[in-house]
């Protein structure tokens, strides 16, 4: 009879402390961690965007190109009338033909005067002149041949062709127009080196070049970056310095106004997770069948809370509004918690 009863006692025990276990569910807090996102206005630029002029005073002949046209490097955007200096470089060439035949008749003197002196055929004068008409005869051939390339420079002018793949954004001059040297002509922007512009505090910079997730949004489309250089000066009048980042992949369109976002390398908890126990802020933890409460300091009500604790500790999610700390808990799954609720309910 004794034995029984002692079965009996030890059994209405159990039913109390079953009773008294609060019943939780929990998740790892690596799973509910968050990197706060920042973010500041940005603007797609492209480094390169000139205006070509005429670099030779000619009537511009052609202008095969239309704005909105995408133009490869060496294509061809503007022919100047040609013909003038066309005529120029062949008068180069001539002159330089004639001076480089006197010049190789002039080292020929040169050598048979020198080896008349060694015969005592010549007197030291006469070597003297001869020597004297080779080196200006080189000295002309030298100036001929600059003459000639400068020459040449200028009938390379009369073609002005795309310095690097880019899209036509305005023409300024027109078909027929006389054009002087530094006329412009046409406007371009170059496609392929373009850039993302963002102006920061000194808080904000030092938060990106610690992060390692970079992106810009512009009409709802995200474009991964790559962070270039923050520029070592500050802006007397804003007090901020300007970003440049890259794009990793995809870009967006050059002009596009968006948001430069970035993560934070801080881990935060959101603000949905805390609790208030004995006036400071924290969190419920599960160790083992026990809650135990970890005050967060200088946590704030509403808003999301620093949190450094290994991945895998056990954070109390639902059922931590009627804790205390040490209070004996049940881990349970949701669906175990919902059913228990409803059959109070009932």
């Amino acid at each position: 009879m004794n034995g029984i009863r002692l079965l009996a006692l030890l059994a209405s025990i159990a039913a109390s402390a079953a009773i008294a276990a609060i019943p939780v569910t929990t998740a790892a807090v690596g799973e509910l961690l968050q990197h706060p996102v920042n973010s500041a206005p940005a603007t797609v630029i492209a480094r390169n965007h000139p205006s070509l002029a005429a670099e030779i005073d000619a009537r511009i002949e052609e202008i095969p190109v239309r704005v909105g046209d995408i133009v490869e490097p060496g294509a061809l955007l503007v022919r100047l009338d040609c013909r003038r200096y066309d005529s120029l470089q062949a008068a180069a060439e001539a002159g330089m033909e004639q001076l480089t035949s006197e010049l190789e008749f002039s080292s020929a003197q040169l050598r048979r005067a020198e080896g008349l002196k060694q015969k005592k055929g010549i007197s030291d004068e006469g070597v003297e002149e001869r020597r004297s008409q080779w080196q200006s005869y080189s000295a002309r051939h030298r100036i001929q041949q600059e003459a000639q390339r400068q020459a040449a420079l200028q009938v390379q002018h009369c073609d002005i062709q795309a310095p690097f793949r880019a899209v036509v954004v305005e023409r300024l001059a027109n078909r027929g127009s006389f054009a002087t040297v530094g006329t412009p002509i046409l406007k371009l922007v170059q496609l392929d080196d373009i850039e993302v512009s963002a102006r920061l505090r000194d808080r904000e910079a030092e938060s990106l070049l610690a992060s390692k997730e970079l992106w810009f949004e512009h009409l709802a489309q995200r474009y991964r970056l790559v962070m270039r250089k923050i520029v070592p000066v500050i802006d007397a009048r804003t007090r901020t310095r300007e970003a440049r980042l890259i794009f990793a992949e995809a870009s967006a369109p050059i002009g596009a106004a968006g948001r430069l976002r970035w993560t934070d390398g801080a881990h935060e908890l959101p603000a949905n997770y805390l609790v208030r126990r004995g006036g400071e802020l924290g969190i419920f933890l599960a160790d083992g069948n026990k809650a135990m409460f970890h005050p967060l300091p200088g946590a704030i009500e509403g808003q999301p809370a620093v949190v450094e604790l290994p991945a895998e500790t056990l954070l109390i999610i639902e059922g931590r509004q009627r804790l205390g700390d040490g209070d004996t808990i049940a881990i349970q799954r949701q669906q175990e918690i919902s059913d228990a609720r409803k059959g109070s309910n009932e």
